[in-house]
């Protein structure tokens, strides 16, 4: 039996899916798995007779082989059917559009996709599969999307989400009815409770952020007290609000944020509760001994520990500052500014900063002929300063209120280190066209001069292959044929230029990728993949496969999110890389064919052996950059440009890795240890402290350096054997990193990054190491070795190797024939001297065997006559 649940509480959303995955899996049950919302309830007792959803007291719960859940991934929340879950014998299927959640439910599968509604994931998947809907379904799940997207006006919702309302209108969804249920008046209690938390507003700046905070006593409980903050948030313009309702020994917490750096759900977590960023609640058992007002000081002072800005003042001031003395002339001082750009200066007096001197300043006394006089004269002495690690927020605060165009950045010390000007927040807000000439743009502040150079690399080409060069010509003159600049970037010209062939073939074009892909791909008969949502396309031909995508500028609206995309120029395509080796690009095109087109320096980088950041905001956008950094370093054997060292060690510091998901984690840990020198890599993650993400146990030291250096030994050692086996290389290296776990650590591990059985088999067997050298070394015969060996993957066996390498005698003689050795007699020829089957027949086949592994019987004669002598020695017992 399988059936179809959600969440407790379950919401519209919720609801919608679980109709949607009816459709999607029509043998399934739906049953909710607790109460619902009061809109759902009041929604349900006029449609409860076209959507049929039974209650688990109507399920035989011994019958259930498959669970479906919608709109959670936890299992806590699905109340009766939790322990469910986890059984071995219940295949668990999970459609959810949160990421990130902690503690998944082991062996599941899980289709989870970052758009704004989990019925937007659903609704696609029935329109990819041509599932007719009918206009009652397409309007609960409109209601679904509406509900979770804040009627497509939170910040989470994407283009998906939008394209399916767009597709559900097309089915004939009814907004009449979605505006019914999204919107619905408050009842008198919820009414008196909305006034009573009016009045009580409490309304605190905290790290320049506005938090808003009501509280009240009630009498019994009222539901649905988050619309009450769903309201109140609306009638509010602070950054993030909480409500406290405290009854009967109980307290309510509900938390509302409208900016990223304030997680409510991360300040909810303190008090037991949980959520989204955007939205989260908490229940608290609570006694008479704290006051409402001592739970508002409380929960305040967890909202300042846990606000954490996604962009400080450190990471986009500028440095380092140029000063001048009280006694500078005005003339010098205009000088100095038109010379470095600046629109001020600071006055400083004995490494004291004494002013300020605009270039507004400077122009009032240019009419009065004046310019000869010192700047002390004419400067503005009260200075307003801001500490590295202070927001965004508050340089808008302190600029709006003391309207300045520029904050001096001093440390608590006094030191002066940096500055921010009001053009750097418009830049940093508004930038666009023009953030490749070292200003900040939607990346963040540029790293690198950036100058056009070209390289005549035909020589290079030499090393592709003639087809794959014919390839590209052709490529380049369907370009021209269009009006188009064609490019190839990524890996193959990176590697190209340090002597290699990379066969991963990332086409752009300045025009209209898609347009060239279907050209192209008519041109060489290829299938053609077109994804329009990104703009890009495949063209798979027999042996290789072209991606081809239209230049484009990204950005990327939060830390760890996806990028939102828009059209440019080469040049803004290559500088939305990460590094400056892998910004490089070669022209397809016939008359610049060939030619290394480079306008960052990287070919440079590349002969140097450094690793540059373009940009200094690059892994905030995309943490997973500081594992691709690792990797290129290890392959390399690169080093960190310096100022590019300094911003790994402060992203890290920032603990921008905890904003990847378990699985994009594992993911570049994967990858680091199949690249070409996973040691490398490996003591990378260890020396930059990041070790500690995968499982705190894990511990980088002279022995575990040793055995990963053994893995390169023996893997050398098997390919000269030439025997035939299949495993994955990488794996080996991943059992020597964790092999100093315990039970508890590797189970933790597995569970956290949700392990295979196979993999976490061969992690639980290296725990038995030691156990198993011991044993070989002390086997005194082939059957003996044969015995202990048999039960092992060849994972293990290596790792026996890896540890122990004076075994590579025994275990050479296992893979090379005692795996293969077998017996010729069988229970038939037991059967035919009069026995009938029993445990005898397996007890003297075993003895026959270990016989032959010993070289006692080689034959089938000698085998036979063997077996005979055994079953007379028993009868004679």
């Amino acid at each position: 039996m399988e059936i179809i649940i959600s969440h407790q509480r379950t919401d519209f959303d919720g609801l919608a899916a679980m109709v949607a995955a009816k459709k999607l899996h029509p043998e399934a049950v739906m049953v909710f798995s607790g109460k619902t919302t009061n809109n759902v309830k009041r929604y349900m007792s006029l449609y409860k007779d076209r959507i049929t959803v039974k209650k688990p007291s109507d399920i035989d719960y011994k019958q259930i082989n498959r669970i479906i859940m919608v709109d959670t991934r936890v299992a806590a929340r699905i109340g009766p059917f939790s322990d469910l879950v986890e059984e071995n014998d219940v295949d668990v299927l999970i459609y959810d559009h949160h990421l990130g959640r902690n503690n998944p439910i082991q062996n599941a599968e899980e289709i989870i996709e970052p758009v704004g509604a989990t019925s937007t994931m659903l609704v696609d998947k029935i329109y990819s599969q041509g599932i007719d809907m009918t206009s009652f379904e397409a309007t609960l799940f409109a209601l679904g999307i509406y509900e979770d997207t804040g009627c497509l006006i939170y910040e989470s919702t994407t283009s998906e989400d939008a394209r399916a309302v767009g597709y559900l209108l097309d089915q004939g969804a009814n907004l009449e009815i979605v505006e019914e249920y999204i919107e619905y008046s408050l009842n008198r209690k919820q009414q008196e409770l909305f006034n009573k938390l009016l009045d009580s507003i409490h309304q605190i700046s905290i790290k320049g952020y506005e938090i808003d905070i009501f509280q009240a006593e009630m009498e019994e409980y009222i539901p649905d007290v988050s619309l009450l903050a769903h309201k109140l948030n609306e009638l509010h313009d602070a950054d993030a609000l909480f409500v406290l309702a405290k009854y009967n020994q109980k307290l309510l917490i509900v938390g509302r944020s409208n900016d990223d750096s304030i997680n409510v759900g991360e300040t909810l977590k303190y008090f037991g509760g949980g959520g989204h960023n955007r939205a989260a609640s908490a229940t608290i058992k609570t006694s008479d001994e704290w006051e409402l007002i001592e739970w508002q000081e409380k929960v305040l002072q967890v909202v300042k520990e846990k606000i954490n800005p996604a962009i400080l003042v450190e990471d986009i001031m500028s440095t380092p500052v140029e000063t001048i003395t009280p006694d500078t002339t005005m003339r010098e001082a205009d000088q100095m500014m038109l010379r470095h750009g600046h629109s001020g200066l600071v006055v400083e007096k004995d490494n004291e900063i004494v002013g300020i001197i605009s270039r507004r300043d400077i122009d009032k006394v240019r009419n009065y002929d004046l310019l000869h006089a010192p700047v002390k004269g004419y400067m503005r002495r009260e200075v307003v300063t801001i500490e590295p690690n202070a927001s965004l927020k508050e340089v808008q605060e302190a600029i709006v209120e003391h309207d300045i165009g520029r904050l001096p950045v001093v440390t608590a010390e006094g030191e002066l280190i940096g500055i921010v000007t009001r053009s750097d927040l418009l830049k940093l807000f508004y930038g666009t066209d023009d953030y490749l000439k070292n200003r900040q743009n939607l990346y963040g502040r540029s790293l690198v001069q950036v100058q056009e150079k070209r390289y005549d690399i035909s020589d290079k080409l030499e090393l592709i292959d003639e087809q794959l060069l014919a390839l590209l010509k052709k490529a380049g003159r369907m370009a021209d044929s269009l009006d188009f600049d064609l490019y190839i970037v990524g890996g193959f010209p990176r590697d190209l230029v340090l002597g290699q062939v990379n066969h991963d073939l990332d086409l752009v074009v300045e025009g209209d990728g898609i347009e060239f892909a279907r050209e192209l791909s008519k041109e060489l008969g290829g299938h053609l993949d077109i994804y329009h949502e990104f703009g890009t396309a495949v063209v798979s031909l027999e042996d290789l496969k072209l991606d081809i995508a239209t230049t484009r500028v990204e950005y990327y609206p939060q830390v760890a999110s996806l990028p939102e995309v828009e059209h440019g120029s080469i040049q803004q395509d290559l500088f939305r890389r990460d590094f400056t080796i892998n910004a490089l690009a070669i022209q397809l095109n016939q008359a610049s064919f060939g030619q290394l087109v480079d306008y960052f320096s990287g070919k440079k980088d590349l002969e140097k052996g450094l690793i540059r950041l373009l940009h200094n905001f690059s892994l905030y956008d995309d943490p997973t950059r500081i594992f691709r950094g690792f990797r290129f370093a290890s392959r390399y054997d690169y080093n960190f440009e310096e100022n590019t060292e300094d911003l790994f060690k402060h992203a890290i510091e920032l603990d921008v890795i905890e904003k990847l998901s378990s699985d994009r984690l594992f993911n570049k840990l994967e990858l680091g240890l199949k690249d070409r020198n996973p040691v490398r890599f490996i003591s990378l993650l260890d020396e930059y402290n990041i070790l500690s993400y995968f499982s705190p146990g894990i511990e980088w030291n002279h022995e575990t350096e040793i055995l990963e250096n053994n893995v390169t030994k023996v893997l050398d050692w098997l390919h000269d054997l030439e025997i035939v086996t299949s495993f994955e290389e990488w794996v080996l290296y991943l059992i020597v990193l964790v092999h100093g776990l315990n039970e508890t650590e590797i189970k933790d591990f597995a569970n956290k990054f949700n392990i295979n059985k196979n993999l976490f088999d061969r992690l639980m067997t290296s725990l038995k190491a030691d156990k198993y050298i011991r044993i070989l070394h002390d086997a005194e015969d082939n059957s003996a070795i044969y015995y202990l060996l048999q039960g092992l993957a060849i994972e293990d066996m290596l790792f026996l190797l890896i540890k122990d390498f004076s075994l590579e005698e025994e275990i050479k003689l296992y893979l090379e024939k005692l795996q293969w050795t077998d017996i010729e007699v069988s229970g038939e020829e037991i059967i035919a001297l009069g026995y009938s089957p029993g445990p005898i027949f397996r007890e003297v086949l075993d003895e026959v065997r270990k016989a032959k592994l010993n070289g006692e019987v080689e034959t089938y004669e000698e085998e036979k006559e063997y077996l005979e002598q055994l079953l007379a020695e028993r009868e004679s017992e």
